[in-house]
C-alpha cells in the first residue's frame, strides 16, 4: 500500500469515527429531550386549569378526590402510535388490578398537545372505556383532560415528562406517574406494560395508610422499589431485621420455657 493511499484510509477512518460519535451524541441529546426525568417528591400544581372529556372546566384539584392516590397518564389523543400503547397498557392494568378505581385510587389522562379538544378527548375516552371489563366504572372515574399550553407546559415540567414537536406529531417517552392524594410524585413506571403487583404496592405506599390491607403494609416492609429495575424487589435489610427479631423471640420463648420447666421440677 502506497503512502498516499495509507493516509487516505486513515483520514477516511477518522472521519467515519467522528461521524459515528456525532450521531451517538445527537441521539443521546434527543433522547434526553424526549425522555422522562424522575422528580420524586415534587409537588404538582393542582391549581392548573384543564377541561375534561365532557367539556367541563376546572382545576386539577376539582377533577380528583382529596383522599386517594392518583395515577397520572401523559398522552395526547391524536397520537398514532405510542400513546395508544400506553393507554392499552393502563386498560390491561385496570382489568387485572385488585384495587378498585374510584374507591381506592383515581385515574386521569392529560394531553400534552394544546390543539387537542374535549371532543377528541371524549372520542378517545369512549374507545378506552369500551375496551374495559367494567366500562361504567371507568366512565365515572377515569378523566381525559385537555388544556392550554400555559397549563400543559408547567404540569409536564413538574412531572419530568419531556416531549417536543416532530413533523406534526410529538416525540415523547412512555410513562405513568403515581401521585399522593396531595399531589406529590410518589413513583414512576416507564414503558407500556405495568405490573399489577408493583402498581398496587405503589398506590398503597402513596396513600400513606389510606388504602390497602394489613398484608399490603407487611409487603411494603418486605419490598422496596428498585429504580434501576423499575419494580419492587425484596428489601434484604428489612428481611434480615425481621429474621433477627423472629430469632430473638424464638430464643427468648425457648429460654422462658426451659426456666419454667426447671422451676416445676424443683
Amino acid at each position: 500500500m502506497s503512502r498516499d493511499l495509507l493516509v487516505y484510509v486513515i483520514v477516511a477512518l477518522a472521519l467515519s469515527l467522528s461521524q459515528v460519535a456525532w450521531c451517538i451524541e445527537k441521539q443521546a441529546t434527543e433522547l434526553e429531550e424526549v425522555g422522562v426525568t424522575t422528580k420524586l417528591g415534587t409537588q404538582v400544581d393542582f391549581s392548573l386549569r384543564f377541561v375534561n372529556e365532557n367539556g367541563e372546566s376546572g382545576t386539577l384539584r376539582e377533577f380528583v378526590r382529596a383522599d386517594r392516590p392518583i395515577v397520572l397518564v401523559p398522552a395526547y389523543y391524536g397520537c398514532p402510535r405510542l400513546c395508544g400503547l400506553v393507554l392499552q397498557g393502563v386498560q390491561e392494568l385496570l382489568d387485572r388490578l385488585t384495587l378498585t378505581l374510584g374507591s381506592d385510587f383515581q385515574l386521569i389522562t392529560v394531553s400534552f398537545d394544546p390543539s387537542d379538544t374535549p371532543a377528541l378527548a371524549r372520542e378517545r375516552a369512549q374507545t378506552v372505556y369500551q375496551a374495559l371489563k367494567d366500562p361504567e366504572l371507568a366512565r365515572r372515574n377515569w378523566r381525559f383532560l385537555t388544556g392550554p399550553q400555559e397549563s400543559i407546559q408547567p404540569l409536564m415540567r413538574q412531572i419530568g415528562f419531556n416531549y417536543k414537536p416532530d413533523h406534526g406529531e410529538f416525540a415523547h417517552g412512555a410513562a405513568i406517574m403515581i401521585l399522593t392524594p396531595t399531589g406529590q410524585i410518589s413513583q414512576y413506571f416507564t414503558g407500556i406494560e405495568y405490573s399489577p403487583f408493583d402498581i398496587r404496592l405503589a398506590l398503597v405506599e402513596a396513600s400513606k395508610g389510606g388504602i390497602g390491607s394489613p398484608l399490603d403494609h407487611i409487603m411494603l416492609f418486605c419490598f422496596r422499589f428498585d429504580e434501576t429495575r423499575g419494580k419492587y424487589t425484596w428489601a434484604a435489610y428489612n428481611l434480615v431485621r425481621a429474621g433477627g427479631l423472629l430469632t430473638f423471640l424464638f430464643l427468648s420463648g425457648l429460654l422462658i420455657a426451659l426456666w419454667r420447666r426447671e422451676r416445676a421440677v424443683a
